[in-house]
């Protein structure tokens, strides 16, 4: 079951957290960027690299909830991306309610004495961490 490997989705920037083999604690891992010469094929591809570098069990991939069109705009980019993920891995692909993980991810960093600006690479991870840590503890209050 564990550990598990955490998507923050994002058009541009996608950040990755790692959760501990027990599944109790989550750990923000890097941002991984569309560039000009990164593609999101080649994402991807480093993606699954990196779950399987970490013996990810499963992935997990933040999806809000939509309530306007943009919003809904993003939840089917965020489909469209889990897609192209299963085609590339056999490893089981989980979805996770992440609103507000970005807005927790910049008051934390704040609270530790960090602007947006120096945080700003920062944010995907953690913002990946966050909703990690909130799946790990809800399933450890079902057990």
């Amino acid at each position: 079951m564990y550990p598990i490997l955490a998507i923050d989705y994002g058009e541009k920037n996608f950040g990755l957290a790692i959760s501990d083999s027990k599944g109790t604690v989550a750990s923000p891992l890097e941002v991984i960027s569309i560039t000009k010469n990164r593609d999101i094929q080649t994402v991807i591809r480093e993606i699954v690299e990196i779950a399987e570098e970490n013996r990810a069990k499963r992935i997990l991939v933040g999806k809000p909830q939509s309530f306007t069109d943009a919003q809904k705009k993003t939840e089917e980019k965020i489909e469209n991306f889990i897609k192209l993920l299963k085609k590339a891995t056999d490893i089981e692909i989980l979805t996770w309610d992440e609103s507000f993980s970005t807005t927790s991810a910049q008051n934390m960093l704040i609270s530790l004495g960090q602007n947006s600006r120096s945080s700003k690479g920062k944010i995907d991870k953690i913002a990946a961490t966050v909703f990690l840590q909130e799946f790990l503890n809800s399933k450890k209050q079902k057990e």
